[in-house]
């Protein structure tokens, strides 16, 4: 790493990065720029803060020169985004200035603060939770305890939430206090709960407390398929039921005017898929994500399975450093680059025995000749034991599924469907 000094050089001298859209992303360990969080490579002189190239340094230098004698007596401020101007640049460069107003910090019901250290790790232990990272918040044992406002407690009493599961112990907490999070959890473990009720509460509280200078929205969740984004999306306005919280759903499929028309109405929420985000923003400059504080990704190992990994560093770096949500099925080691480069001090929360089959799905394994197997399969549909829908077949092709699709038909009698990538989304 070097340091950067003196005026900005010609623009042949490519010695230096001139621009940050030249600079890579960083690698798991590696510096991150202060101002538009790639690879920090270099090191500002005048303020010891990692940068990418000259283009953040001289947006640093140009904040200092504003307000010499604050910029030296305060302390760093929080952040957000400010757009420079970058004639001639591909890309938007992303400063950080002082934002001013603050949520007062959240803290839980006195009970569990009384908590000793011993009982934390006693009661992790016996909910098999792990968790890595530095001041972890201690869990919850009910929903009061995150003293929620009483309409959303009153929510969650209306919708069957009577205790939270291990997963919303420990994450709930840790989201409400602002932390970044990186959860690892299985399928039916309450995970969509765990962020969307710190993301309701929070953005509730903006409101209440008068922060409303920020920018609507004020949390995006991002999921990898649209069926996935809508359940989200009927969990969150079940939530939120009569309170100042509103949605969008941003997905294929949906008539792009009516989604632009809902965004700009005003929502709290923005739940959508990286592709469709991106095509929308793209085709409409008036948009904005600048006042979103708090963005969750939900089956992040599907996400990049699907190939949206650059889609969701291009809305995140959109965004102004939002606290992020980060959660996935396993923890693989591409998952934890990718988590590096875009957490800050996160808390890396795991529940259940890693690489362990889902508790809640009872697996049987029978061996059957692939001659025989349209047979058996047939076997088990007519059964009255086995038999209780619904049901779901996986073949390899989609041919595949519509031939096995009328076979069951004609021979069960039962109404079956096949469903892949050439069949209409309705």
């Amino acid at each position: 790493m070097s340091a950067i000094d003196g005026p900005i050089p010609p623009a042949e001298d490519q010695a230096v990065k001139q621009r940050s859209s030249q600079q890579r992303q960083p690698e798991p360990g590696e510096p991150v720029c202060v101002v538009c969080c790639r690879y920090g490579e270099y090191i500002c002189d005048a303020t010891d803060d990692d940068i990418c190239s000259l283009e953040c340094k001289a947006a640093i230098l140009a904040e200092i020169n504003s307000t010499p004698q604050a910029a030296c007596d305060a302390p760093k401020p929080e952040r957000k985004v400010v757009h420079l101007s970058t004639e001639g640049l591909q890309d938007e460069c992303i400063v950080v200035t002082d934002k001013g107003n603050k949520l007062p910090e959240w803290a839980p019901d006195e009970s569990v603060s009384r908590l000793s250290k011993e009982q934390v790790n006693a009661l992790l232990q016996g909910i098999e939770v792990s968790v890595k990272g530095e001041d972890a918040p201690r869990p919850i044992l009910q929903f009061a305890d995150c003293k929620f406002l009483p309409k959303l407690q009153g929510n969650l009493e209306a919708a069957g939430y009577e205790t939270p599961t291990p997963v919303q112990m420990q994450t709930i907490p840790a989201a409400l206090k602002g932390r970044d999070v990186l959860v690892s959890a299985e399928t039916g473990s309450g995970k969509t709960a765990s962020f969307l009720l710190p993301i309701i509460m929070r953005c509730c509280l903006i409101r209440i407390h008068g922060l409303s200078e920020r920018e609507k929205p004020l949390a995006m969740v991002l999921a990898p398929t649209r069926e996935l984004c809508a359940q989200v999306e009927e969990q969150a306005k079940v939530l939120a039921k009569g309170l100042p919280f509103k949605t969008a759903l941003v997905v294929g499929g949906d008539a792009m005017p009516q989604q632009v028309h809902r965004i700009k109405q005003g929502v709290e929420l923005i739940i959508g898929t990286p592709g469709r985000l991106i095509d929308l923003l793209s085709k409409h400059d008036d948009l904005t994500l600048q006042g979103v504080c708090i963005l969750a990704l939900d089956e992040v190992d599907c996400l990049l399975e699907s190939g949206f990994r650059d889609q969701v560093l291009q809305l995140v770096q959109a965004l102004a450093m939002p606290q992020i949500l980060m959660y996935s099925a396993t923890i693989l080691p591409a998952i934890e680059r990718f988590s590096s480069s875009l957490l800050k001090n996160p808390l890396i929360i795991s529940v259940g025995t890693p690489r362990q089959p889902n508790r809640a799905v009872h697996q049987i394994i029978l061996w059957v000749e692939t001659k025989n197997k349209k047979k058996k399969l047939f076997e088990i549909l007519k059964s009255r034991v086995h038999y209780r829908p619904p049901v779901v077949v996986f073949v390899n092709s989609r041919m595949g599924s519509d031939l096995l699709a009328e076979a069951i038909r004609t021979v069960t009698g039962i109404q079956a469907r096949s469903l892949h990538g050439e069949k209409s989304i309705k």
